[in-house]
């Protein structure tokens, strides 16, 4: 079948009107951006003005995951003649309204092939269509839009096309990889659902048919996607790109297996009543996990979630409705179990699916009770069987339009309060007031980082490699990193701060290392709102913004005389050495001399900490090593002076140093013992040989 021709009707165009402007209505309304529209745009930005693919000029970083959602806006820069951001933003907003209402056009082509009628193609394009976070992530500047329309480009390859399928399905494949690298999941699931529930009389082809089609339109795909993989290689030196190693590094202890794969699929049926799976979320808002949505609707939503996550094992369903109802499982058994969070970007997918799946289910039985309507005495039990089905179908709709309406109020008021009202004024007012050399460590990177301009310490690392390699050396302790890195700037949530400070209160106790100098507080506003998902629209309303008050002690220069003596640390005279106070909790780092194959540093607890009627309880020393993704501990050294007379008087850590190149950083490290009482930990000056 030609694609054309299967679009060229006026159901298509009016299907395709309805979605384009239902989509338009939304960006008009909320006039929502996404936080990491502008971390990817900040690189879209940099390419078209001709700094290259960067978030930080000079910085060959891979900080973006879609490459057509940083290349449209980068091409939308271009075509509205640099004006504005704004103009640039809302021409890609058209393309990614275009792409939505495409993908609703294309199920209702898959809906006319399989002749489902006009009730069931309605529900069908009705459920994808009103999904919430669908229309959001189409218009708010993600990628989904474009997501979407490759999903259904595949349904259709798979189902619909008759001629050139192979090379159909082969592009489709292309596209999604081009709008997410993760879309391999979708290409082996749905290809996987066709090939396990196969009806030749639907698809037209025996399974070791499909077997040769999927060959070729995987080298097609391979084709199509390998220039993009070729140049992101050659460009950053690696095609994975730096956010799902950001990602990564907040949950590397976790231990994956094939056994626990299949644990969570077993499970769901148990797990999802208690939100520790992310099937729920398919459904519902974004970030609904913060609260402040009705108990009725997750519950609501978690039995329409686990419900079609097993329609894949009963054979009594058609082709369409299998495959869907597998893809969506196998797709949330990965949401589940890999990423340690479901972030609402990823859902978007999985909801279509569950409209394919839900729609294929009313078609079937519909076409049931119209054959049961023909037997002897079926004409009443059919015409109430419909009657029935079609109210549950419109409630369902009914339900489903209620979440849409209030998660638009939220984003709405999402963006007035918190995205434009504090995270951008927060960029701005950085911009205004910093250095153009400041650094700035904060979560919430995408307003913040864009309207700053300033380079980034995010967490969990997706602009800096810097905070990934500390992570991989100090942990996910905010107060630990934030005194490696030393960055000029620290904008934090309340709650951040409060975690931060008993971490460690010597980073912001008087004359410390960060001073308070400006509060962005919408809460008193937002507390008046009358609004579902309220929490939501909070969280970032509320930030602080610090600023370093000390010299930085972060990758100090070893060969320079004194290099520990201007980094504001108190010093002492401990059997004629000179003596640097780092009070457990701490850390100061050195950059390793290229030359260097020998470490040398004297490190001591002082009388004092021994001796009287408050006495430590001992110091951990460390010494850390890292380069590039590489972290170990090189020594480590346990002093409980009080206890252990051996420990009492000067120490030494005297190492040979790993084989390294120019990247290599040498960490000291101090940790207090059960208290931080009397932990005057004092280090010497590194000799390197």
């Amino acid at each position: 079948m030609d694609i054309t021709k299967s679009l060229n009707t006026r159901p298509g165009v009016t299907v395709f009107a309805a979605a384009f402007l239902l989509a338009l209505a939304w960006a008009l309304a909320t006039n929502h951006v996404w936080e990491d529209y502008y971390i990817t745009y900040r690189s879209s930005k940099n390419l078209a003005t001709g700094h290259g693919l960067v978030f930080n000029q000079g910085e060959r970083l891979h900080t973006f995951t879609s490459p057509l959602g940083v290349l449209l806006p980068a091409a939308a820069i271009e075509l509205t003649g640099h004006a504005s951001d704004e103009a640039a933003l809302w021409l890609f907003r058209l393309w990614s309204c275009a792409a939505f209402a495409g993908a609703a056009v294309l199920l209702c082509v898959v809906a006319r092939r399989y002749q489902y009628g006009g009730w069931a193609a309605a529900a069908l394009v009705g459920f994808a269509v009103l999904d919430a976070k669908s229309i959001d992530f189409s218009t708010n500047g993600m990628e989904t839009g474009f997501l979407l329309l490759f999903i259904t480009y595949t349904l259709w390859a798979m189902l619909v096309c008759r001629r050139w399928r192979w090379q159909h399905l082969g592009v489709a494949w292309a596209g999604l990889m081009w709008t997410r690298p993760d879309s391999f999941l979708y290409v082996g699931l749905l290809a996987a659902g066709v090939f396990l529930f196969n009806d030749p009389e639907r698809t037209g082809l025996t399974r070791w048919q499909w077997l040769g089609l999927f060959l070729r339109a995987g080298a097609l795909c391979t084709v199509l996607y390998l220039p993009w993989l070729v140049w992101a290689w050659w460009y950053y030196g690696t095609p994975v790109p730096h956010t799902i190693t950001a990602k990564g590094g907040v949950s590397f202890e976790d231990k994956k297996s094939t056994l626990g794969v299949l644990k969570t699929l077993l499970d769901f049926p148990w797990t999802v009543w208690s939100g520790s799976t992310s099937l729920e979320a398919t459904f519902l808002p974004s970030y609904f996990q913060i609260g402040g949505w009705p108990a009725g609707v997750v519950t609501a939503a978690r039995a329409v979630a686990v419900f079609l996550a097993f329609q894949w094992v009963l054979p009594l369903w058609r082709t369409e409705v299998r495959v869907a109802s597998f893809a969506f499982c196998g797709l949330h058994v990965y949401l589940t179990y890999f990423p340690f969070f479901p972030f609402p970007w990823y859902l978007p997918g999985p909801a279509l699916l569950a409209a394919v799946a839900l729609g294929g289910m009313v078609a079937q039985l519909l076409a049931a009770a119209e054959r049961r309507a023909a037997a002897p005495g079926g004409p009443g039990w059919s015409r109430g069987f419909k009657v029935t089905l079609l109210a549950v179908v419109l409630g369902g709709l009914g339900a489903q339009g209620w979440v849409t309406y209030q998660m638009e109020r939220e984003m709405t008021l999402e963006q007035i309060y918190s995205a434009t009202g504090v995270r951008r004024r927060v960029g701005e007012w950085l911009k205004a007031n910093a250095k153009p050399t400041d650094t700035v460590f904060m979560e919430p990177l995408g307003h913040i980082g864009y309207f700053s301009g300033l380079k980034t310490y995010d967490y969990p690392g997706l602009s800096s490699m810097d905070m990934v390699e500390a992570i991989r050396a100090l942990g996910t302790d905010w107060a630990s990193l934030v005194e490696y890195l030393s960055p000029d700037w620290l904008v934090l949530r309340p709650f951040e701060f409060n975690s931060m400070h008993t971490s460690n209160h010597r980073l912001f106790d008087e004359g410390s290392a960060y001073k308070l100098v400006k509060e962005f507080n919408n809460l008193p506003q937002i507390e008046l709102l009358k609004v579902y998902g309220r929490k939501y629209i909070e969280f970032d309303a509320h930030l602080l913004v610090f600023q370093r008050q000390v010299p930085r002690r972060y990758k100090l220069d070893p060969t320079v005389q004194g290099p520990l003596e201007n980094v504001g640390l108190p010093i002492a005279n401990i059997n004629d050495r000179r003596m640097y106070m780092v009070h457990a909790k701490g850390t100061i780092s050195f950059q390793v001399p290229v030359w260097a194959k020998h470490f040398r540093i004297p490190f001591v607890m002082p009388e004092g900490t021994y001796r009287g009627t408050q006495v430590t309880d001992g110091v951990e020393f460390s010494v850390l090593w890292t380069e590039g993704g590489k972290a170990e501990t090189l020594a480590l050294r346990y002093l409980d002076p009080v206890l252990t007379p051996g420990d009492r008087g000067m120490q030494f850590f005297d190492l040979s140093l790993p084989k390294h190149g120019s990247r290599a950083v040498i960490i000291l490290r101090t940790l207090p013992g059960p208290t931080d009482g009397m932990d005057w930990s004092h280090w010497g000056s590194p000799e390197f040989q």
